[in-house]
């Protein structure tokens, strides 16, 4: 048996509020029913010690913060959740959904399974804002952006799409679907990029052993007076002694240039312009160029399935797109549609997608079928993406390779250069 807590007006009107204990919600709700009561709200009762703030309790009134001591609770509350954390909350609450669970108390749910944490704790944010009449949508951009979720800018176009048509279970699963792609993808290229960043940090650290404790113990023949030594034997035996004489200041560069470079990615707005940056760079911005309109075109077709119209769709889609010069394509293929356009003769005037692209919208056009082409575009797309990755990833292995070796090859050589130049003094 579990307890429920719940809110409903008894036969005069007046609002009541207590709990129930039932085997399931509805079991609970048909026994405050069988009481002659109209149920307001109907809430599984938390345990004791994780009440959330927005959950009701049996006075009516809103639930004080549950209290939570020592310093690992408030580490745990101070840290910020992870892509795998929302994926996982988003993919439970679609569950619910389909199972026919209300959206806030799907949310209450899940936000109970996680109190004590900062996600449970945002997730009832996201519960008080629906008991308050807010979207779904907005209410979970308006905590992402509070709480810095790493939330792509389409699960929100997916479901606001969602809430206007009446599919949010549709367009949740949807959105977790391509989430869980995307994280599939990003793991899959750092898995690829190990390799070869092992292989540069072992360059560096070799680069200093030699630096730090070869190089030095031949920095004596920069003052022999007859030694002939080349100009970059030179340069490297005294950068070898120069990181001797100042290894504190060489550590404390090197510290803070490490904290600048991590705090700037860090930031949302760095990494946009990186982005921005890659996309006008000849290999990166290909490689750009077919992950944002695949996820276009995959969130066309998801949207055309769930009967959204066109224009619509084509609306969402557009703010999907995370770079500024192919949303404003976008944006012109929408306006060129909304003016009465066909979409492939739109896309073909602003350049949008290539001739293979333009063909399969002009058929999906055709026969009535554009959802189901736009997502083999998508699928098309994003294959092509990969390609382009591992393309990149089985050459930077062994051009890696190649600078480490000439890197620390040069510095061996400039030492013996520096020794064979004493050959005429001896």
């Amino acid at each position: 048996m579990q307890r429920f807590d719940y809110v409903a007006l008894d036969a005069a009107g007046r609002k009541q509020s207590g709990n129930v204990s039932a085997h399931s919600l509805q079991e609970a709700n048909a026994s405050v029913a069988g009481r002659g009561m109209t149920v307001l709200a109907l809430h599984a009762a938390p345990a004791v010690g994780m009440a959330l703030q927005s959950g009701p309790r049996s006075d009516g009134a809103q639930a004080a913060p549950a209290q939570q001591s020592g310093a690992d609770w408030a580490f745990w509350r101070s840290r910020k959740v992870s892509a795998q954390e929302v994926l996982l909350a988003l993919q439970e609450l679609s569950t619910l959904l389909s199972a026919g669970i209300s959206l806030a108390d799907g949310v209450y749910e899940i936000a109970i399974g996680r109190a004590g944490g900062p996600l449970g704790e945002h997730l009832q944010q996201i519960y008080g804002r629906l008991r308050a009449g807010r979207g779904f949508a907005a209410a979970l951009e308006e905590v992402a952006q509070q709480a810095e979720w790493p939330l792509p800018q389409y699960a929100l176009q997916l479901l606001r799409a969602g809430e206007e048509t009446g599919k949010l279970a549709q367009s949740l699963a949807s959105c977790c679907e391509q989430m869980a792609a995307d994280a599939q993808f990003r793991r899959e290229t750092r898995n690829a990029l190990t390799y070869p960043m092992v292989l540069v940090g072992s360059g560096i650290l070799a680069s200093l052993v030699v630096f730090v404790f070869v190089v030095p113990k031949f920095a004596s023949f920069l003052s022999h007076p007859k030694a002939d030594i080349p100009a970059f034997s030179r340069w490297v035996l005294q950068m070898g002694l120069w990181l001797v004489q100042n290894k504190l200041l060489a550590f404390g560069v090197s510290a803070g240039a490490t904290v600048a470079v991590a705090w700037a990615f860090g930031q949302k707005a760095f990494r946009q312009s990186l982005w921005e940056f890659g996309a006008q760079m000849p290999f990166v911005g290909r490689w750009i160029g077919q992950i944002e309109l695949g996820r276009w075109a995959g969130m066309l077709s998801v949207l055309l399935h769930n009967r959204v119209p066109l224009l619509d769709a084509l609306r969402h889609s557009a703010n999907s797109l995370t770079t500024q010069a192919r949303r404003a394509r976008a944006n012109a293929v929408w306006r060129d549609v909304q003016g009465g356009q066909p979409l492939a003769l739109a896309a073909k005037a602003h350049g949008l997608v290539d001739a293979v692209g333009l063909n399969l919208i002009r058929v999906g056009e055709q026969s009535g079928k554009l959802a189901h082409t736009m997502g083999s575009l998508g699928e098309m797309l994003r294959g092509q993406a990969r390609q382009t990755m591992q393309q990149f990833l089985v050459l930077l292995e062994p051009v890696t390779i190649l600078l480490v070796s000439v890197f620390l090859g040069g510095i061996m050589i400039s030492v013996m250069m520096a020794i064979t130049s004493l050959t005429n003094v001896i």
